[in-house]
């Protein structure tokens, strides 16, 4: 019986897929660490990969450029009206520029993917901590203290438009995100959707009030609301970067 020997060029051409995700290790194990959301089979060209990133970055200065003149511009207007979402609104976005700064800082280099994402988690969930319970202690201590809010219909156009603002710069990085498919790319979204619900929050609050001012608790309350949910993202953001060690 003829026994016939296989060669190489008798077997099929094996299929190779091409890396091209700097910001992924080589182990699946490693890439369930760094893409939590989305499986890690979603790859992206280099140039892609880069102009993506370069996208990020360009969308987080603009929203270091807006968070600032809108936090300073908020805070003094709501520090005249006594409105705590207004000023929990004001702090988070002063606390939200560091979060933008620490973005920029993770996508601007490939160099230590992992550690670099690990890193960003924690400080965006500190930051999200940290804010959290600053809006939820000061609108805590206006609930006790019955402090009603003042009518200015100046913050609430100025609100307005910051509103509209952060709903499309959220829009736009939970695109960049999709394509990304990292954590702290979505944290980033999620972070800039807060704003813009925590913006929407003032707006409505200080409409029913100037509306009917019987109902100054209502303030407050929504307050209390986003700062629970600021906070329970920042403890499971904790989570989740504990189990990339």
């Amino acid at each position: 019986m003829t026994r016939y020997e296989r060669f190489d060029h008798d077997a099929p051409a094996p299929k190779y897929n091409t890396a091209t995700r700097s910001d992924l290790l080589n182990t699946s194990e490693n890439n369930e660490k760094i893409d939590l959301f989305v499986p890690a089979n979603t790859s992206l060209s280099v140039e892609e990969e880069t102009t993506t990133r370069h996208a990020l970055i360009t969308l987080n200065i603009i929203s270091i450029v807006v968070s600032t003149v809108c936090g300073l511009i908020t805070f003094f207007l709501a520090v005249e009206e006594q409105s705590a979402s207004a000023l929990g609104f004001a702090v988070d976005t002063i606390l939200d520029v560091l979060a933008f700064l620490t973005i920029i800082w993770r996508f601007t280099s490939t160099h230590d993917q992992a550690k670099r994402e690990i890193y960003v988690l924690r400080i965006l969930a500190m930051l999200f901590i940290l804010s959290g319970f600053g809006v939820f202690i000061d609108s805590v201590v206006d609930i006790r203290n019955k402090i009603h809010p003042i009518p200015n219909h100046y913050l609430v156009v100025a609100v307005a438009l910051q509103t509209i603002i952060f709903f499309c710069l959220a829009f736009a990085k939970y695109t960049v995100a999709k394509k990304l498919n990292v954590i702290s790319a979505y944290s980033d979204a999620f972070n800039t959707l807060i704003s813009a619900l925590m913006a929407l929050s003032v707006v409505i609050s200080a409409t029913i009030y100037n509306s009917n001012q019987s109902v100054w608790y209502f303030d407050p309350m929504i307050g209390i609301m986003i700062s629970l949910t600021i906070m329970l993202y920042g403890i499971w953001m904790v989570l989740k970067s504990c189990r990339g060690i």
